[in-house]
């Protein structure tokens, strides 16, 4: 049964932005102010901490993937909050992908955890084509890949997307384990002050919301990621619904910060 982190491309697709260091500022050129809905707030503030986002600032269209991208070989940590457990950590890295059937393109890894596979399809738009989830063993491929970033979005705008999705397991990539597709809203909340253990940056928030079947599994899913200009995703959230009849179920709720 694939997990939730290998049927969802956002799931580590998001976090590449995460590896430039310093304090980005979303917020250099004029734009709407949008005031965090209540309902959002909500959310983030169980699962990140009262204080962690801050004031509404001035909102900026997005920029391109190049705007977020890591510098190749920097490693980056997070804090990872699960409700119902401890707190732990999290290693990533990205670097070019050597893998021959998703090359050329970039390969990102959460130490342990999985690893992403983007291409670039055009001048600033980057893809992810496929994800490798580490614990269950089985690898993702997306058709066509999930956008990365979609530069020049305006705050408060929503896009949406529809994706097909084959799951292999890694011990046999010729055979397709299971099949699905997943419908994206892709939605660039607002700009905001958020403050985490590496300090405070002015970043954009934007909410992935994904609903579909994969195989003999239903799947809701929704997560907030902040990212900041020179520093990337700075903290991001993910709540999560897996069902599959008695066979297997997951509903995860997790908060993660940068931290170095």
């Amino acid at each position: 049964m694939p997990s939730r982190r290998s049927v969802v491309v956002a799931t580590l697709a998001a976090p590449l932005f995460a590896l430039i260091g310093g304090h980005g500022r979303i917020a250099d050129a004029a734009g709407p102010v949008i005031p965090l809905p209540d309902k959002d707030r909500t959310q983030l503030d169980a699962l990140l901490g009262k204080g962690v986002v801050g004031d509404a600032l001035p909102s900026a269209p997005l920029g391109n993937a190049a705007t977020y991208m890591p510098p190749k070989g920097k490693a980056t940590s997070y804090k990872v909050i699960t409700q119902g457990e401890k707190a732990g950590s999290e290693t990533h890295r990205v670097e070019d992908t050597t893998d021959p059937s998703f090359a050329p393109g970039t390969h990102y890894t959460i130490e342990q955890v999985g690893e992403s596979f983007f291409q670039e399809i055009a001048a600033g738009q980057v893809i992810t084509v496929a994800e490798k989830d580490l614990d269950n063993k089985v690898l993702s491929r997306f058709t066509p890949g999930d956008p990365l970033i979609v530069p020049g979005m305006q705050p408060g705008q929503s896009v949406k997307s529809s994706h097909k999705v084959e799951v292999y397991n890694l011990s046999n990539l010729k055979k397709m384990a299971h099949s699905g597709s997943l419908d994206v809203i892709y939605t660039y909340i607002g700009t905001y002050r958020v403050t985490v253990p590496a300090g405070s940056y002015d970043a954009a928030l934007i909410r992935w919301d994904y609903s579909g079947k994969i195989g003999p599994a239903t799947i809701k899913d929704s997560q907030y990621r902040f990212l900041a200009k020179d520093a990337g995703m700075v903290a991001m959230i993910q709540i999560r619904s897996i069902s599959a009849m008695l066979i297997y179920n997951d509903h995860t709720k997790r908060g993660k910060l940068l931290e170095k």
